[in-house]
């Protein structure tokens, strides 16, 4: 209309809001990452320690790959129904807890357990991450 003000869509102050919106998803993320990487290697080593079998740690292993397969599907479902935050924490903190009851039990059976919950919470909060991403980001500033 002639004589409405534009709206910007480019542009220093947009570039700063939008790395303000978006620096505590990249922090998370980047934790996250971290958090899996050490967890893993954690897990082997006690694993190694305990005694178990080859064939059990290689199921442990296994465990986070299948739930990982499997959160990426389930999170969709969640997104939609209760939005990004909610999934994220909830997500979030079974990933915690899964990870804290790991280095409570000392059973194989359970870490296979909890091995594939952690992988599905791992991919799910990928998932709310990259879709939370994609919300915020706009054709001219992508």
């Amino acid at each position: 209309m002639p004589g409405s003000p534009s709206l910007t869509t480019d542009g220093p102050a947009v570039r700063r809001d939008l790395a303000l919106a978006t620096w505590g998803l990249f922090v998370g993320l980047a934790l996250l990452m971290l958090a899996a990487g050490l967890f893993g290697t954690a897990l082997g080593v006690r694993s190694e320690r305990v005694g178990l079998p080859t064939a059990i740690s290689s199921l442990i292993s296994a465990a986070y790959y299948i739930g990982f397969l499997v959160g990426s599907r389930l999170t969709l479902r969640s997104l939609g129904r209760v939005g990004h935050i909610r999934v994220y924490a909830a997500l979030a903190s079974t990933l915690a807890a899964g990870m804290v009851a790991v280095g409570i039990t000392g059973l194989a059976g359970w870490w296979v357990v909890l091995r594939l919950l952690t992988g599905l919470c791992t991919a799910g909060l990928y998932v709310v991450a990259e879709s939370w991403l994609n919300d915020l980001a706009t054709n001219e500033n992508r």
